[in-house]
């Protein structure tokens, strides 16, 4: 082996005399006594610190930051791909592809441009090899000698190459493994065991072919043509050894060439393809993890087959999938396969493409069957001479014949179970998992018993049932397994048809196209399948249960993607995938949510735009082909078994339509998705497992396979024009799906040629057709009925139940973990939307202060010339202002969140988004910046006009009203459908709440017929021109219609707290109270007289308290606090300098409000009304006998009427969110 002999000299020991595996065992040896620098502790605190708040600040891990790990991978393999002084793309390609895959929390734009510089410069690889050795874990240096490996390989392995690996690898301690993985690569797929230094090689091994002796059989290879595959962890590698042209990636595999395999990459061999999935699939097979099983029960006559998970009397197959198809024959079964007759005890090896053909001609896919039993989940046989079984999702975890995990289960789980098969019981052991692992419903902290029976709780909807008598674990999940529409017929309001007689099942695994012209049903189906739209007829069956019976059960096992962007254009790409991410998942943990974040950006193709702002579709800063992958990737980030896709590749290029339906493609494997399109290429027809054509009316005129599909349309066009082509092209394979369209659509011409037109339903001239939707419906009715009676017709066993919600209380913190990142991810999505709103922000901080300084500037004015607050004469105006200034801001603020929102709440409706915490993260989000306005108004206004130790109370009235203004600026959004209208509704909103305020136009102004409560009162007890009747009256009540005004409430709060609570009268009648409850307690004593005297003294210099500045005044009042709280003593020494220009009335009262204040309370005294009246401004209020503070009262008003309108705002968000219902016709059963 010549690669082998180049190593060897490489490291400076080569002898010919010496046996190759000795040499190889000195160089071992002489690489393990090698020196191995360890890092210092200094170094290793100072790079967990700043992963920490690289962590804490939630900022995506940049190459600078990577402790010069990966610039110095970088460095590394930019030295290996010029090692020869030539560079090769395929050399690039395979570096840059190790960098994105295996580093994806890395931005890939800065690793790009890291490698071009690497590329100019000189570097040491002994020195980098050095480094690495100490940095990097065993495991991560014979995944990066595999790749560097196959870096050399592209490149032809040149020997100067082949010797610089070598060295490197020796360098990094690696130096057997470099040269058990160099030979096992090179080796054919029967190499020697003995050679390798630990007796067993490196690498997994996979050999596809077409005789008995290859791993897989493959039929497209032909003689003694072999695929070879090569596994470490999750890397893969392939090498081919045919004669026949392989692709990868696009590029062909030579003969004795290998390439790296990705996530998400098919290979192309001959016509047929195989995936990175199904080559993981095949290397968990060989290790025995991974065995799908079905048992198939067979009914009289072959008419119709059952499948079973275990065995039963009546089964009369039993079939493996593993490396290969094993069908085993437990009766005699009238069926052929292989042309081997299927009796009893009988076995046959199959592959996929392979089909059981019964004696009536009707078949029975086996790549349809291993789908099923996929979607079934494992079923595990334990052996006798194994007690101790490792369970995980992650396959290099796990040993020959563990227990791997069906796909979907998020983050690691790696748990060890040991069973005592005698006494039939067994204990768990959690080794590593990010999620509560329960035996029932009991959660496992460390270890726990398990009784014959018992269930492991995975995860939600996945269980493992532990059968320790029948030494049998299964795999249980809850899961939507079919999808099944039955006779579906749907009609608008206006009798149009929209869907007519539809039917069709699809099954887990399955990728399905709907096909169709504008306006012939697509988009109406998919709101049918999504439970959006209930149908006038028929049923939507998700694991025979009824959709639209089960709603609330079932909707959140569908994800709905609608044609329109649905995510917020405020954020950035990443902030959007992160929100979506703990939304639809919010039981993962901080880590693994990032770790699917990061992986969902990759294949996305978005990582290096992650922290661009998405943008409008007027302003873009993404292109279309990035906002389409964005918007599905939202939903593909989340846990759904059914996707359902509307036009997804709507206005995109071929090239960024292939790459959308590439993504949602990699989905397939364990969902049912199903994508609209109008007319698809060549290329993306081919990606489908099957296709749903409509016609005009929503009539089904075709269901099958892609294949079966354009050939059913070549033969009907056959039949009407002779040596029509196929829609296909024989020379370079592909298919014409527009050919479809063409003999769908084909025109009605008259005798000369010529196309005749007619007139639709609108008045349009169209084109007549040869053939009705009619003829096309009726034909395939006609065609299915012949294929159902040639294909076997399977009949599924019970389905699994789909879990319940949660009652139990050992699982109520769980769920409230779950209810808090909900709530909490809608509250910062939102405040982060009005954040990046830049709008919003200039609203918010330069439209407060304007108006702030514009109305107190203007209203600056006094009766003396000189401006003092006590005779200030706009002050009534300045609160009234001032109030309806907030629920301007709150109005604006809020008009049009819903609006932009309205397209997420559709796409969120089955992702049990509480509306409560959509309605309060709007509420407090928004009421966060009216907040800030208000402190901003309140500031400068109070500040200019010197309304002095107002600010916490008018800053507290004025938020309740913004805060109204908000919770109705929201009710407006959701009622109108686009800005314009909602801004054009403000005013309307507004005006009314001017005008009957009580500031622009007074009450006892006003025309008293509004006040029809106590009109039709006084009719009902005398007339209204009696005198009793004129003195039961008066001209301050408020007219009935303005008690539901929100600003009559706070303006009357806010100016009786401006003449009651400013810091003179609030003491004034503090102090007064405390006299009259002296006084009213009559104590005869020494103490109770000193105190009367002393408050007495106290209002008596309160009331004509002076000072030389505000500063001073306000000292003095501090002092009566102290006084009043009895923390000291009153002494007239302390006010002997109490004398100025400074009064505390000028500073405190203003004589306008004192003036509405003193008009109220006369109307409320005056005897001649028989009792105190609720009068506008009045301190008190009376209902029901029970008197009332007017702030107590005026609060309790604004708040509740905000709360009304919040709980308003909830009910018209739930109507237009539900499920929208037709007059429902019932099939009799």
């Amino acid at each position: 082996m010549p690669t082998l002999i180049a190593l060897r000299q490489a490291c400076g020991n080569f002898d010919p005399q010496v046996p190759e595996m000795t040499a190889l065992n000195l160089v071992a040896d002489k690489i393990d006594r090698a020196v191995q620098r360890v890092t210092p502790l200094a170094y290793r605190i100072h790079r967990r610190s700043r992963r920490w708040m690289r962590r804490a600040l939630r900022k995506p891990r940049s190459v600078s930051e990577g402790p010069n790990l990966l610039p110095l991978l970088i460095q590394v393999l930019a030295s290996f791909s010029k090692a020869d002084g030539v560079l090769l793309e395929e050399e690039i390609d395979s570096s840059l592809g190790f960098l994105r895959y295996d580093y994806p929390e890395a931005v890939y734009s800065e690793l790009r441009q890291l490698f071009r510089q690497a590329l100019y410069e000189q570097q040491d690889l002994s020195v980098m090899a050095q480094k690495l050795s100490t940095q990097l874990g065993a495991d991560r240096k014979i995944m990066l000698g595999v790749q560097l490996y196959d870096l050399i390989s592209q490149a032809g392995l040149k020997q100067e190459q082949v010797v610089a690996f070598y060295s490197f690898m020796s360098q990094l301690g690696m130096a057997a493994q470099a040269i058990d993985i160099v030979y096992q690569l090179n080796a054919s797929e029967d190499a020697d065991a003995s050679i390798y230094q630990r007796g067993a090689s490196p690498l997994e091994a996979l050999s596809f072919g077409t005789n008995s002796s290859a791993d897989v059989t493959l039929k497209s290879l032909s003689g003694t043509d072999r695929l070879l595959a090569f596994r470490y962890h999750d890397l893969i590698l392939l090498k081919n050894y045919t004669g026949q042209t392989v692709s990868v990636r696009g590029r062909p595999l030579l003969r004795g060439g290998f390439c790296r395999i990705y996530p998400g990459q098919r290979i192309l061999v001959g016509d047929q393809f195989l995936t990175y999935q199904e080559l993981a699939a095949y290397f968990n097979a060989k290790k025995n993890v991974s065995l799908p099983q079905i048992f198939v029960r067979v009914h009289k006559d072959a008419d119709e087959v059952q499948l079973e998970r275990s065995r039963s009397r009546e089964s009369a197959l039993e079939v493996t999938f593993g490396l290969k198809v094993r069908v085993k024959a437990l009766r005699d079964v009238n069926a052929v396969l292989n042309d081997v007759k299927l009796k009893s005890g009988t076995q046959v090896e199959a592959t996929l493409e392979d089909k059981i053909i019964f004696h009536n001609d009707s078949e029975m896919d086996l790549l349809d069957l291993r789908r099923r039993a996929r979607a079934m989940g494992g079923r595990f046989q334990l052996k006798a001479s194994k007690s101790e079984y490792l369970v995980s999702n992650n396959p290099s975890l796990l040993e020959e014949d563990d227990i791997l995990l069906s796909p979907g289960t998020s983050g690691d789980v790696l748990l060890k179970i040991l069973c005592d098969y005698d006494k039939r019981v067994g204990t768990l052991e959690v080794i590593d998992a990010d999620r509560p692992i329960m035996v029932g419903e009991t959660p496992v902290r460390g270890t726990a018993l398990l009784q014959d029976g018992d269930t492991i709780r995975i995860d939600v909807g996945q269980f493992l049932r532990c059968n320790f008598s029948e030494r049998i674990i299964e795999e249980e999940r809850n899961i939507i397994r079919t999808l099944e529409v039955v006779d579906i017929n749907h009609r608008f309001t206006n009798s149009q048809v929209a869907l007519e007689g539809i039917s069709f099942t699809i099954n887990r695994g399955e990728l399905v196209c709907v096909m169709g012209a504008s306006g012939s049903g697509k988009s109406t189906l998919m709101k049918v399948l999504g439970g959006q739209l209930q149908p006038t007829q028929g049923q939507v069956l998700l694991n025979d249960r009824p959709l639209y019976d089960n709603l609330d059960q079932l909707k959140g096992y569908i994800s709905y993607i609608p044609q329109e962007d649905a995510f917020d254009e405020h954020l950035t790409i990443g902030e959007n995938l992160q929100f979506a991410a703990a939304i639809r998942a919010p039981h993962l943990s901080g880590r693994d949510l990032t770790r699917r974040l990061e992986g969902k950006l990759i294949e996305l193709g978005l990582n290096e735009r992650r922290d661009s702002i998405v943008g409008s579709p007027v302003k873009k800063t993404l292109s279309g082909g990035e906002r389409k992958r964005l918007n599905i990737g939202l939903d593909m980030i989340g846990s759904a078994d059914v996707y359902l896709f509307d036009e997804p590749t709507s206005g995109l290029s071929s090239k960024d339509s292939e790459h959308v339906i590439e993504i949602i493609r990699a989905l397939a494997h364990n969902k049912i998705i199903i994508v609209t399109i109008h007319q698809p290429s060549s290329k993306l027809f081919q990606m489908f497992h099957k296709a749903i054509l409509f016609d005009k009316g929503g009539r089904l005129v075709f269901f099958g396979t892609p294949t079966d599909m354009l050939r059913y349309f070549a033969e009907a066009e056959h039949q009407h024009q002779f040596e029509a082509e196929l829609g296909a092209c024989p020379s370079c394979g592909t298919t014409r799906p527009e050919f479809i369209f063409d003999v769908l659509e084909t025109p009605l011409r008259d005798i000369s040629g010529d196309i005749i037109y007619e007139e639709n339903s609108r008045g349009q001239l169209i084109p007549a057709r040869r053939y009705s939707p009619e003829f096309w419906r009726d034909k395939y009715e006609a065609f299915r009925l012949i294929q159902d009676v040639k294909q076997v017709s399977l009949r599924r066993g019970p389905l699994p139940a789909l879990p319940a919600a949660p009652t139990d209380k050992k699982r109520f913190f769980v769920r409230w973990r779950d209810e808090w990142t909900q709530m909490r991810t809608l509250l910062r999505r939102s405040f982060m939307s009005k954040l990046r709103n830049r709008a919003n922000l200039v609203i918010t901080i330069g439209v407060a202060p304007v108006l702030a300084l514009l109305i107190s500037t203007l209203l600056r004015y006094s009766d003396s010339g000189r401006y003092d607050f006590a005779s200030a004469y706009h002050i009534p105006t300045f609160l009234f202002l001032s109030l309806i200034v907030a629920m301007f801001l709150g109005l604006t603020n809020s008009a049009d969140d819903i609006i932009r929102d309205r397209a997420v709440l559709q796409r969120e409706r089955n992702l049990n988004v509480r509306l409560p915490y959509y309605v309060f993260a709007k509420f407090v989000s928004l009421g966060f910046f009216a907040l800030f306005q208000c402190v901003l108004f309140v500031l400068i206004g109070n500040y200019i006009l010197a309304i002095r130790g107002m600010f916490w109370i008018d800053l507290g009235i004025m938020l309740m009203t913004a805060m109204g203004g908000v919770a109705l600026g929201l009710v407006v959004s959701s009622l109108v459908a686009d800005p314009k209208t909602a801004a054009n509704i403000v005013p309307l909103v507004l005006i009314p709440q001017i005008i009957m305020g009580g500031a622009l136009i007074k009450y006892e102004d006003m025309n008293r017929n509004l006040a029809l409560v106590y009109t039709f009162s006084r009719w009902f007890t005398e007339h209204p021109d009696t005198e009793q009747g004129k003195k039961m009256n008066s001209r301050l009540q408020v007219p009935f219609v303005c008690q539901f005004i929100a600003m009559r409430w706070s303006y009357e709060e806010m100016v009786v707290a401006q003449a009651k609570l400013n810091p003179l009268t609030e003491r004034q009648e503090r102090t007064q109270e405390k006299i009259d409850v002296l006084v009213a307690k009559r104590e005869d004593n020494a103490e109770a007289t000193r105190r009367l005297n002393e408050l007495k003294e106290t209002l008596a210099v309160l009331s004509g308290l002076e000072a030389k500045t505000p500063d001073e005044l306000d000292g003095y009042l501090k002092v009566i606090d102290q006084i009043l709280d009895r923390k000291r003593p009153f002494d007239r020494e302390l006010f002997k300098d109490a004398s100025g220009p400074v009064t505390a009335e000028q500073l405190y009262v203003n004589q306008k409000i004192s003036d509405l204040i003193s008009n109220a309370e006369m109307e409320q005294s005056d005897y001649r009304r028989g009792g105190k009246l609720n009068v506008f401004f009045g301190e008190g209020k009376t209902y029901l006998g029970m008197k009332v503070n007017v702030f107590v009262f005026n609060t309790i008003v604004l708040i509740g009427s905000t709360l009304v309108l919040l709980g308003l705002l909830h009910w018209i968000l739930r109507r237009q969110l539900e499920v929208r219902r037709s007059g429902l016709i019932r099939r009799p059963s």
